[in-house]
């Protein structure tokens, strides 16, 4: 038995450090991705996304904001392209419940809500969906945050593969609303 402890304590010993090293390299990459971010906003909600892509690629608006990870195809039809992520935010004039509702004729694709979560947000009430898309895009998570009484911001961001889900999942939790 106490061979066998002196293993342990020898095997403890040596990869502690290991364990250690490994923990402040993440610390480390996380605040080099931090470091990364620019912070978007529209209205008084912010949200942070690579600094790096593409910021309105089709022409801005007071009410709008796009952004790409990488060039859009010029080509449509179909699915997008593996690794794109499209990010859409933009401020309506209605209250939350009538922009969550689904609308019979806005030009949307036809979609399945497979997750609604209802969320509070720097005190604000909020829905977020976990949408899946039959063109264009196959998946996106759609935020919609009550800003006042009659305005509600959409956060939506859109892939094409569940390679991109952490960083849209990231960008969906770094929603802010300021004062």
């Amino acid at each position: 038995m106490k061979k066998f402890l002196t293993i342990l304590a020898s095997m403890i010993a040596i990869a502690t450090p290991t364990l250690f090293l490994e923990h402040s390299t993440l610390l480390a990459q996380a605040q080099i991705q931090e470091s990364q971010l620019k912070t978007h906003a529209i209205g008084n909600l912010t949200f942070k996304a690579p600094r790096n892509w593409l910021e309105n690629p089709r022409g801005a608006s007071a009410n709008s904001l796009e952004l790409h990870n990488k060039k859009f195809p010029d080509r449509g039809g179909g699915f997008a392209p593996k690794g794109l992520i499209r990010v859409v935010a933009t401020i309506s004039e209605e209250d939350l419940e009538t922009a969550t509702a689904t609308k019979p004729n806005s030009r949307v694709w036809p979609k399945t809500t497979t997750k609604t979560e209802r969320l509070t947000i720097n005190g604000k009430k909020a829905v977020r969906l976990y949408e899946d898309y039959n063109d264009g895009f196959p998946a996106g998570i759609v935020t919609y945050v009550a800003t006042g009484k009659k305005e509600t911001i959409m956060l939506g961001t859109f892939y094409s593969d569940s390679d991109t889900e952490k960083q849209v999942q990231q960008i969906q939790d770094s929603i802010r609303i300021t004062q």
